[in-house]
């Protein structure tokens, strides 16, 4: 992931930056993260299409001669080509600039059925699911998330995107039984927990699209892939910490970007660093008893 910044000189709080990156996998993808910039942009346009959250501060489009006032927790879509005007004051903000036949490449690809030309209306998106979708895949973007995940969360958004936006209504085709497929791709997930996975690969295994085996999953399994892939990774993990090997050890056998990476998902799944999982197992095998605290969440 390679990642521009650009910052005033010496500004003691982070203001008028963006962050500016393109993740790896998904080149036809720009992300633009912007904390309290107050900016003029005159008029122009952008190959891609451009979503853009409002999360604080104030936000103007303007297009076809009219303004429109963004307010926060919204998002907004700009069709690609389309001419227009953004003003932002003190505004801290999530974009995504998209590659028009890229997205629909990946929906097609992702749900196995050609679609017209994509044509997207110009203003405030309408669903606040969405919106919320549209968070969920710039943070996913952003972080220390397994390819498996991101590519949920890209395919998703699009299907999303494009079933709930879009000027072409699109029925989605779902059929057949997926039982077989769900209980392959669950075997692959536990013996190559370790190993980088995609969402494609997976459907090439299984022979189904990949927008129908993600769905059959969650139906059947209770999470997506990803989350089983992490839970199975977590599982290995508890296992090697109680035969003695270190953090450091354990995270490189079983997947994780780094110790890190590591302690934060061990954390946050079990309520406990892998050092003080590691010192519970020795009080148990010592025949005392260990008392566990939970830190207050705010």
């Amino acid at each position: 992931m390679q990642r521009t910044l650009f910052s005033k000189e010496g500004a003691a709080e982070p203001a008028n930056r963006v962050d500016i990156w393109r993740p790896r996998e998904f080149p036809a993808i720009e992300l633009h993260r912007g904390e309290r910039v107050t900016q003029d942009y005159p008029r122009h346009w952008h190959d891609e299409i451009y979503l853009c959250a409002t999360l604080s501060g104030a936000s103007y489009l303007e297009s076809y001669g009219t303004t429109l006032a963004v307010p926060p927790g919204s998002l907004v879509a700009v069709p690609a080509g389309e001419v227009h005007a953004n003003r932002k004051v003190d505004c801290s903000f999530r974009c995504i600039f998209q590659g028009q036949q890229a997205l629909q490449d990946a929906f097609e690809n992702y749900t196995e059925q050609a679609a017209p030309m994509l044509e997207f209306r110009s203003g405030l998106v309408g669903s606040g699911g969405t919106t919320a979708g549209f968070l969920r895949l710039h943070r996913k973007l952003d972080g220390q998330h397994s390819e498996l995940d991101q590519d949920e969360g890209v395919f998703a958004f699009i299907r999303q995107l494009v079933v709930n936006e879009g000027s072409t209504k699109i029925s989605i085709r779902c059929q057949g039984s997926e039982g077989l497929a769900v209980e392959r791709t669950k075997r692959f997930l536990e013996e190559h927990f370790a190993q980088p996975v995609r969402l494609r690969d997976l459907a090439r295994l299984t022979g189904i699209s990949p927008f129908r085996l993600n769905r059959s999953f969650c139906r059947k399994i209770g999470m997506p892939p990803h989350a089983y892939q992490l839970q199975v990774r977590l599982a290995r993990a508890k296992q090697l910490l109680r035969r003695g090997s270190s953090a450091a050890e354990v995270a490189s056998a079983t997947g994780f970007f780094d110790q890190s990476h590591f302690t934060h998902s061990f954390k946050r799944s079990e309520g406990m660093t892998p050092q003080q999982y590691m010192s519970c197992c020795k009080k148990l095998q010592d025949g005392k008893t260990h008392t566990q605290y939970f830190e207050a969440h705010r």
